[in-house]
């Protein structure tokens, strides 16, 4: 392995299928797939809503400029055994030079392609083989550093004689199974954290009863969607011009991908309500086992309050025993307010893969160097986080 790694890695066991195939498809292919796309989604060894039908499909729709391609990946038996997006990119540090990453678009944090259990090293053999024919290199963009796709890239990487190097290297915050709120958060928060929080929401309640709903079949989608996307607009975000409704191709991906995540029986939505006022809604996408926290908006009048912890607990009630093994936060790195929640942490990091021949694998070498090196400056000047929601 080229690079200084992040530890041992253990991939799983090579499947003992026939040789795998991959193919790149798009438009009505990828409409006619979505049965069998949904069901390799609910079984993938790394559960990614972003790379679900219900989030992939509308945000190829809405953010497509950047000529993405899904390559899906069948066995010998036609079984299909993994599917991932990527796109050509140009410029790596600071040179000219082609490449090609896993697909991303600004409301999608996590990139792990959708694998069924068993199938890891097929799938990257063939993935590879369609990733050599595109560009100089390959980057796997937001992995879990510390799960199998990680692992089983690398070790299919060193199999067939690539270099690998790591980089983008982070962690945010995560709740992992099980937990009981209260016993939870007397770890998580000092004393008088909790009772300030219960201080402020018996204020809250001498304004009106203080309500947690979750989104049920008998709700009005439209009606939560377009009060989501207000109350996000009058905030923070709105004036800085990254609410979901200032620009269209969001709010149609957001708008659609809730849809389709409720049709599917994936989506998670909340509202928190004080008499008939909605002061904060939060929107989390299900994948198999895992949650994944998308978007959260509270109203701003409100904040003394802390609307947007009062939910983010009351979150982590109801799905106590929801079957959720985690919930990731999809939060940058120093998010005060979730971090102060969360005591766990995911580590998500890229993987760089060179092609196999030996003019390759020297630019490889060069552009990894200077890349560890823009890392580093990067980190000593770093400034500090900024809050993105209310406060503890």
């Amino acid at each position: 392995m080229f690079g200084d790694g992040t530890g041992e890695l253990k991939a799983p066991a090579p499947p003992a299928a026939g040789p795998a195939v991959a193919s790149v498809a798009g438009g009505p292919t990828l409409l006619a797939l979505e049965g069998e796309w949904r069901a390799l989604a609910a079984e993938a060894i790394e559960p990614n809503a972003f790379y679900s039908p219900a989030l992939l499909l509308p945000a190829l729709e809405a953010f497509a400029a950047d000529g993405p391609e899904v390559v899906i990946v069948r066995d010998g038996g036609e079984r299909l055994i993994g599917l991932a997006p990527i796109a050509p990119l140009r410029g790596y540090s600071r040179l000219p030079v082609p490449y090609i990453a896993t697909w991303m678009h600004k409301h999608c944090f996590f990139a792990a392609p959708l694998v069924r259990a068993g199938d890891e090293h097929a799938f990257f053999r063939a993935f590879f083989d369609v990733a050599d024919k595109r560009g100089a290199f390959l980057r796997l963009r937001h992995l879990d550093a510390d799960g199998p796709l990680y692992a089983a890239a690398a070790a299919v990487a060193a199999e067939t004689g690539r270099l690998v190097s790591p980089s983008a290297r982070y962690e945010r915050a995560m709740l992992k199974a099980p937990w009981r709120t209260d016993d939870y958060l007397s770890h998580s928060l000092r004393g008088k954290h909790r009772k300030d929080l219960r201080r402020r929401r018996a204020r809250l309640e001498e304004a009106g009863t203080v309500r947690f709903e979750l989104f049920g079949n008998g709700d009005d989608l439209t009606v939560w969607t377009e009060e989501f996307l207000a109350i996000e607009a009058a905030g923070w975000k709105g004036a800085g011009g990254t609410a979901l409704a200032q620009e269209q191709s969001s709010k149609r991906f957001f708008e659609e991908a809730v849809r389709r995540a409720r049709a599917a029986g994936d989506l998670q939505f909340f509202r928190l309500r004080t008499g008939d006022q909605t002061i904060a809604s939060a929107v989390n996408f299900r994948a198999g086992n895992a949650s994944y926290a998308f978007k959260i908006a509270y109203d701003e009048s409100y904040a003394r309050f802390s609307p947007g912890v009062m939910i983010e607990i009351d979150i982590m009630r109801a799905l106590e025993a929801s079957g959720i093994a985690r919930i990731d936060s999809c939060a940058k790195v120093e998010h005060p307010m979730i971090n102060r929640l969360w005591r766990e942490r995911r580590r998500i990091a890229a993987l760089n893969i060179s092609r196999r021949d030996m003019a390759s694998k020297a630019l490889f070498r060069v552009l990894m160097m200077l890349e560890k090196a823009a890392e580093k400056a990067r980190e000593e000047n770093a400034p500090p986080a900024d809050a993105d929601d209310d406060d503890l």
